[in-house]
């Protein structure tokens, strides 16, 4: 037993003899013995089922001498009256200590049950390598922010980049290295972008970047020095045509009204200035403009 439960138990027992004292001083009234229910809730809440029921048999069995008080201002009642009178709140106390046990283990049961559906909640919008938010709640995030911006009149600029030559570097360091260089990458790219830009990774070595009120200048900006950010970080990449290092390739995509594309084609737009990037040699930004 521990030392918070042996002081609970200490407290129980001080309760049940203090309420005995009470009940004794109320002599020659009829005797309260419901407040023996008290300490029995308290048994059986705090301890196991068997301490509940305990706890309500020793409270019935401590009303019993101040119930046999009672017999000298109720002479009336026969000694079988006391008899089953004692044996009621014996076995009602027992009883008692069982409910409020089975009514604490459905309530730590149910606290538990909720505390797992938040965590899957939670998890089911999260990826599970780089912790960042997914693919399925990016597309929740995406949708929200559209619809932001027929309300506020506001700009919204989409980023989608991907890790260059990331298969050649999964080939040569290994899976286990390939996942570290994607949690490196999340890490970097998170840490350069403002408190109210969204990061998620779309799939594979490919990561999205929402920029709420962002214009294409601006967004631009922001593709820029993450570029800069992961020359900066000199992650080594050596089986890289491009650059001794890890290296993003990047596609912007900006609008101004809701109206102007749906949210897929933003990420189509998105991804086609993605695509030039990764074609006019990589490592840079590249901005999707209509024709």
């Amino acid at each position: 037993m521990n030392k918070k439960k042996g002081i609970q138990l200490i407290l129980l027992v001080v309760s049940l003899l203090l309420i005995w004292l009470i009940v004794l001083s109320l002599r020659p009234h009829t005797v309260p013995v419901h407040l023996f229910y008290f300490p029995i809730i308290l048994g059986a809440w705090y301890f196991s089922k068997r301490g509940g029921i305990l706890v309500g048999f020793a409270a019935g069995i401590l009303s019993g001498p101040l119930m046999y008080l009672e017999v000298e201002s109720n002479i009336n009642q026969t000694t079988l009256y006391w008899i089953i009178r004692l044996l009621f709140f014996i076995v009602f106390g027992g009883l008692l200590g069982i409910l409020f046990q089975k009514m604490r283990e459905d309530t730590i049961q149910l606290t538990n049950h909720r505390k797992e559906l938040e965590i899957q909640r939670k998890f089911a919008n999260v990826d599970g390598l780089t912790l960042i938010p997914n693919r399925r709640k990016f597309n929740t995030v995406l949708e929200e922010e559209h619809k932001k911006i027929s309300k506020e009149v506001t700009p919204l600029s989409l980023i989608m980049m991907d890790i260059d030559e990331f298969k050649a570097f999964n080939d040569n360091y290994g899976h286990i290295e390939g996942d570290e260089c994607l949690k490196v990458v999340a890490d970097t790219v998170q840490s350069l972008l403002r408190k109210e830009d969204f990061i998620a990774r779309y799939g594979g070595e490919e990561f999205v970047v929402i920029l709420p009120k962002t214009d294409q200048i601006e967004a631009e900006n922001i593709a820029k020095q993450i570029i800069t950010g992961m020359m900066e970080l000199n992650y080594e990449h050596l089986y890289s045509n491009t650059k001794p290092y890890i290296t993003l390739s990047l596609g912007v995509a900006t609008i101004f009204e809701s109206s102007d594309c749906s949210p897929s084609e933003l990420m189509q737009r998105a991804d086609r200035a993605l695509y030039r990037a990764k074609s006019n040699g990589r490592d840079r930004v590249e901005i999707f403009e209509k024709i």
